[in-house]
C-alpha cells in the first residue's frame, strides 16, 4: 500500500491547526485552497481553482438573560435576524420540537423555546407564520458548546427570519426545571456575498481519459470551527489519494477535488455540479450528426464520485452510504469483508458533496467515521489534537484499493452510470427540505 497515515496526518495539521478556521469565504479558506493546489501541482496533476460565489456569515454574537436564572451561554443562528442593541424581552414559551401541532397562537413579544433545530420547509414556515419575537433552540446533545450553524438563505428569503439563538442543553434543562417564565435576547448577525473556491488536481486516464470519476472532501469548516475531523481529515484522504494515484497511474481519468462551503450548504459542489449541467445543456443541443453520443459531455464522462467526509475519530464506526447500481454496493461491501475496516452499508442520502452529484445521476459512494466523538462536530472543540493519525490508514488503504481495482486497472468500466428510483427520490427531498431549492431540476 502507498497510502500514508501520517502524510495525511500532516495535511490535517496544516489546515486545521496552522491555517486554522477556514470558513467558507474567508482568506483563511482561501489560504487552504492555495495549500492544496500546491499539494497537487507538487504531485503533477493539472490543477485548477473553480471558482463560485456564496453568501457568508458576518460578525455574529448572542447574548441570552433568563428572569430567575441569570445570563447563559449562547451563540446565534447566523443569517436570521438582530434584535435591538439592548435586545428582545418577553414571555417565555416552550414549543417542543417546534413543529405545526405545538405552536400556540400568535401573540406579540414572545420568545419560543425550541428543542432541536429549526427545520425544514414544512416545519419552518409555520414557525414563522407563528410570529415569535425570538427563537431560543435547545441543543440535542449534552456537554457540548452551543453549535456554529447557519440559516439557508433560500429558507429566509422565502419564510422571513427571526432572531434566533442556540443555548447549551444543560441551560435549557435548568430553564425547563425552574420554571422560568421570561428572558432577553440579544442577536447581532449579518451576512455578505463572497468568493469560494474548489480545488482541482486532475490524473488524465492513460487509456480511458474520456471515462472519469471524482475522488473529494470539503475542506472548509464552519465559522468559528477548527474542522478537523469535518473535515480537513477527509480533505487530506483526497489529496494523499491524488499523491498515491499520480505514483501509480489509471487506465482512466481521476478528478481529486477539495470542495470550499460545503458548511454553508454543500455550495462548492453544488456550484460544480451545476457548472456541469450548463456545459452539458449546451453539448446536448449541438447533436454532432449520427456520431455526437460518442463525444460525451463533461457531466456525462463522470461515472462515479467517492466522497470522504468525517475521519480521524479515535473510536467509531465506519459507514458507507451508497446511491447507485446494485454492483457499486456489492463491490463496496466484498472489499470490506475482504480488507477490512468493517463498515455499515445502506442507500441513505448522505449530507455531503456526493449529494449533488447524485442528483445529475452520477453514482456516488461517502464514506464517514461515526461516534461519541462527532458531538464536538460544528463545534470550536473539533480541533486537531482530537483527530487519531492511526484510524486513518483503513479507509486510507480501502480507497487505494478500490480505486485500483475498478477505477484505474479494469478493462472495462464496472459500474452503471445510474442511480435507483429509491435513491434518486430520498436525495430529491433532501434538497427539497435540507437546502430548498438547490440544484433542482
Amino acid at each position: 500500500m502507498l497510502f500514508s497515515a501520517q502524510k495525511a496526518f500532516d495535511h490535517i495539521r496544516v489546515m486545521a491547526k496552522d491555517i486554522g478556521i477556514r470558513a467558507g469565504g474567508s482568506p483563511e479558506e482561501k489560504q487552504a485552497a492555495a495549500y492544496v493546489e500546491r499539494h497537487f501541482k507538487a504531485c503533477g496533476l493539472e490543477t485548477s481553482i473553480e471558482p463560485f460565489d456564496v453568501e457568508i456569515p458576518g460578525k455574529a454574537e448572542a447574548a441570552v438573560h433568563v428572569d430567575g436564572l441569570g445570563e447563559l451561554q449562547a451563540r446565534p443562528v447566523c443569517a436570521t435576524a438582530s434584535t435591538p442593541p439592548r435586545g428582545i424581552e418577553g414571555d417565555l414559551v416552550f414549543v417542543e420540537s417546534g413543529e405545526e401541532v405545538f405552536l400556540p397562537r400568535s401573540k406579540p413579544g414572545q420568545i419560543f423555546l425550541l428543542y432541536g433545530e429549526l427545520g425544514a420547509p414544512d416545519k419552518y414556515e409555520p414557525l414563522m407564520r407563528s410570529e415569535p419575537a425570538a427563537i431560543i433552540l435547545v441543543e440535542n446533545s449534552r456537554f457540548i458548546e452551543p453549535r456554529l450553524t447557519k440559516l439557508s438563505n433560500e429558507k429566509r428569503d422565502a419564510f422571513g427570519a427571526v432572531p434566533t439563538v442556540r443555548i447549551r442543553f444543560e441551560d435549557g434543562d435548568k430553564l425547563m426545571r425552574k420554571g422560568c417564565k421570561r428572558a432577553r435576547v440579544v442577536a447581532k448577525v449579518s451576512h455578505e456575498w463572497k468568493k469560494s473556491q474548489n480545488v482541482w488536481g486532475v490524473l488524465r486516464g492513460t487509456e480511458k481519459p474520456w471515462e472519469e470519476i471524482v475522488v473529494g472532501g470539503h475542506y472548509d469548516s464552519v465559522w468559528g470551527g477548527y474542522g478537523a475531523q469535518d473535515n480537513a481529515a477527509g480533505a487530506a484522504c483526497a489529496m494523499e489519494l491524488a499523491r498515491v494515484f499520480s505514483q501509480r497511474g489509471s487506465k482512466r481519468t481521476i478528478r481529486f477535488c477539495t470542495f470550499g462551503c460545503e458548511e454553508l450548504g454543500l455550495r462548492g459542489s453544488t456550484a460544480h455540479v451545476e457548472n456541469l449541467r450548463k456545459a452539458h445543456a449546451k453539448h446536448v443541443a449541438k447533436k454532432r450528426g449520427k456520431a455526437w453520443k460518442m463525444d460525451w459531455s463533461p457531466l456525462e464522462r463522470t461515472r462515479l464520485m467517492l466522497n470522504v467526509d468525517l475521519q480521524g475519530l479515535l473510536f467509531g464506526d465506519n459507514y458507507c452510504p451508497v446511491g447507485g447500481p446494485a454492483e457499486l454496493m456489492s463491490a463496496c461491501k466484498l472489499l470490506a469483508s475482504e480488507m477490512g475496516p468493517a463498515m455499515r452499508f445502506d442507500d441513505e442520502c448522505y449530507s455531503s458533496d456526493n449529494t449533488p452529484f447524485a442528483h445529475a445521476g452520477v453514482p456516488t459512494a461517502a464514506f464517514g467515521r461515526i461516534g461519541v466523538e462527532l458531538m464536538w462536530a460544528h463545534t470550536p472543540a473539533d480541533t486537531f489534537d482530537r483527530c487519531w493519525k492511526d484510524s486513518l490508514a483503513p479507509i486510507g488503504h480501502y480507497l487505494e484499493t478500490f480505486i485500483s481495482r475498478w477505477v484505474a486497472d479494469p478493462k472495462s468500466f464496472p459500474f452503471k452510470r445510474e442511480i435507483p428510483e429509491v435513491h434518486a427520490k430520498k436525495v430529491k427531498e433532501y434538497f427539497k427540505g435540507r437546502v430548498f431549492g438547490y440544484v433542482e431540476g
